[in-house]
């Protein structure tokens, strides 16, 4: 740092208090993240037991006294200029009020529409919410009949996958004739391209066009699908070389770069100013030259970087009405397709989007590994598959209300993997859940056991999924909804120690059938082992 920076009043904007009005014992909270990644570590469910504390919410957080089932929700019902923050007030060992805050909303501008609504079931309440919201932002009503299923480069090459490498996945998907893999989705990840930002321009490892590529894919039943960072370019980039009047400046007028998570020198990246006519006529070349080659799914990665603020050409533009736009120009673009939102802001994106990922990355081990001893609270967003499923969960009641929701890709495989069966299975169930299945596993060399994961994540799916129980600070371990039109029930022993669970505890009478272990009828108590999980049916 060059010089210590100075203070500075903080721009004014939209700003309200909501007092409260519960017993002093009232201590529940719901907390919600705008995005994929939890901001605080811990369950999003808590119980405010300190004397005075200020506790963080996005978009929408719920409040009350759970002894008396009497529940208060609070939710921004809106985000086309702004998102909305909450801050629940403890103050004297009581819950006192909320304070709402929109940043980009200047003093005398409409704000974002709120809801308030009192209830005695927060989780109905929660529904709700995401039903009013996406109602207001537009969004139609999602179509989830059937299951979503497909392969995604990803998770097993990562950024280093080449043309041979997808060539191979292609051919073992369709030698799986009966899966309902063999004619879902085909998607391309990172590492096709030369730098992020020049998205038509292939790396040496990719020889052949990816018009061709496509319609190999397209050949054998299945759906080209392509991943890029829409609102994004490094500065290692061909397009940021030729065009830096393209992005969104600082105060200095030069293009704002931070830190991105690929290596170097493709490291750092500007965010592109939709708010220029000429970025969107770029943008909507890039989408319909991927649509004309045969590309018909495309996950939009990086979403989370587009809405910095800063200097844009339309100074009347918000960081969220300036990504908005970009998305609108995007969907007309190619508005057949299906587009999934990755590292979303979630309101920003609605109305735009059919599917975004609810949870941080997955990984190949049950948590991210470590040298050192853990001395301290584990980050929520480090990747792997205990914290994605955790951040799936979290989110359960957007699922097919907002968007379709991607738990990200299952992993069940036993190759190039660092789980146990166990782990895969909440893996597995997370899809079931979600009725999204994306996977990286390579279906030519998977183990039949871990083959058959896949086909449960693919085949089966828990409707109208809500948590049974959810204890202040402990994640929700029982799911209940419904498996074709059955009465079901996901148990999760998500800690690393045996577990048993009554049946009852999901709502189910004396016996039902358990498929995701495959132990068949059971009646009586259910005993998991640590990290493990199960699907019963009645």
């Amino acid at each position: 740092m060059d010089q210590i920076p100075q203070w500075r009043p903080e721009p004014e904007c939209y700003r309200a208090a909501l007092p409260l009005n519960f017993p002093p014992e009232a201590n529940f909270i719901y907390r919600s993240t705008n995005n994929m990644t939890p901001v605080l570590p811990g369950s999003s469910v808590l119980s405010a037991d300190s004397f005075d504390a200020d506790l963080p919410s996005h978009d929408v957080v719920v409040v009350g006294d759970a002894g008396t089932s009497d529940y208060l929700l609070v939710g921004a019902l809106t985000a086309h200029r702004s998102q909305t923050y909450f801050t629940v007030r403890r103050r004297s060992g009581r819950l006192h009020s909320i304070a709402v805050a929109q940043p980009s909303v200047k003093p005398g501008e409409k704000p974002e529409e709120l809801l308030v609504k009192s209830g005695s079931d927060w989780r109905e309440l929660l529904k709700f919410y995401a039903e009013e919201s996406a109602r207001r932002m537009g969004v139609k009503p999602v179509s989830a009949e059937t299951n979503l299923a497909g392969y995604c480069s990803w998770y097993y090459y990562y950024a280093d996958v080449t043309e041979r490498d997808f060539l191979d996945n292609l051919e073992a998907l369709a030698a799986r004739s009966d899966s309902p893999y063999s004619s879902g989705i085909a998607q391309i990840d990172d590492g096709y391209q030369t730098f992020q930002g020049d998205w038509l321009d292939q790396d040496a490892s990719w020889p052949t066009p990816l018009a061709e590529i496509a319609r190999n894919a397209a050949s054998k039943g299945l759906t080209p699908g392509i991943w890029l960072m829409p609102m994004l370019a490094s500065t290692a980039s061909r397009t940021f070389r030729e065009h830096p009047e393209y992005f969104v400046c600082n105060e200095k007028g030069e293009p704002l770069v931070f830190a991105g998570w690929s290596p170097a020198p493709d490291n750092h990246w500007a965010c592109l100013d939709a708010t220029q006519q000429a970025v969107r006529d770029h943008l909507t070349h890039v989408f319909k030259t991927f649509r004309s080659w045969g590309f018909r799914y495309f996950k939009l990665d990086g979403l989370g970087y587009g809405l910095p603020e800063g200097r844009r050409q339309d100074a009347g533009a918000t960081a969220v009405s300036a990504f908005r736009l970009a998305l609108k120009t995007i969907r007309e673009a190619v508005p057949d397709a299906f587009i999934l939102g990755c590292c979303p802001p979630f309101m920003a994106c609605l109305g735009y989007v059919d599917a975004c990922r609810v949870s941080c990355d997955t990984s190949r081990y049950w948590f991210s590994q470590d040298p050192r001893p853990l001395n301290c609270d584990n980050s929520p967003g480090l990747p792997g598959i205990r914290n994605a499923w955790h951040g799936t969960i979290m989110n359960w009641w957007m699922f097919d209300r907002w968007f379709r929701a991607d738990p990200d890709t299952v992993m069940a495989r036993q190759d190039n993997a660092f789980y146990t069966l166990g782990e895969a299975r909440i893996s597995t169930l997370a899809a079931i859940l979600t009725g999204v299945s994306i996977t990286s596993d390579h279906l030519g060399t998977i183990a039949p056991e871990r083959y058959r994961l896949l086909e449960l994540a693919a085949s089966l799916r828990l409707r109208d999924a809500a948590p049974a129980r959810w204890e202040p600070f402990r994640w929700p371990q029982v799911f209940t909804g419904t498996v074709d039109g059955r009465k079901a029930a996901a148990f999760v022993n998500d800690t690393d120690q045996e577990m048993t669970f009554e049946l009852s505890e999901g709502m189910l009478n004396a016996s039902a059938e358990e498929v995701l272990i495959g132990l068949g009828r059971i009646s009586g108590p259910l005993t998991l082992p640590p990290r493990d999980a199960a699907l019963l049916i009645e």
